[in-house]
């Protein structure tokens, strides 16, 4: 038996399936599903999406997410989160030279400058993509 999966991000589908087992970054822990699993709205923070496709106990796919929220029904998993990237596509030189380069534009920011923001999210994005091996 096996349930629909889906990553959904602002500007794409990052990914739909079906997957037999799902663990997910949640806020107040790991959430393990199941198909049958009783209907449930979660919070998730930025990690690991881990998709099982034929059975629990291995891992076929990983995606990186970020904070979102994922709705939990007994045949259906929806996540929304801002962004998604299975671990399979990383490029790691290319994401590392990113960071750098963020770290960068940082460090020459005033400490009241806007920008600031948003380049701590995209190190922290870099930052865990970069850590997609403890997937």
């Amino acid at each position: 038996m096996a349930m629909e999966l889906r990553i959904v991000c602002p500007e794409s589908c990052a990914y739909e399936g079906l997957a037999a087992f799902v663990a997910l970054p949640g806020t107040t822990g790991e959430i393990g599903v199941l198909p049958g699993h009783a209907s449930e709205i979660s919070t998730l923070k930025p990690g690991y999406v881990r998709v099982s496709e034929q059975a629990m106990g291995t891992v076929d796919k990983a995606i990186a997410v970020t904070e979102g929220y994922a709705e939990i029904t007994a045949d259906r998993v929806i996540i929304l989160a801002e962004r998604a990237q299975d671990v399979a596509d990383i490029d790691d030189a290319k994401v590392q030279a990113q960071l750098e380069e963020f770290e960068g534009q940082l460090s020459m920011c005033s400490e009241g400058d806007a920008r600031r923001a948003y380049l701590y999210n995209e190190i922290a994005w870099c930052r865990l993509l970069l850590d997609h091996r403890s997937a």
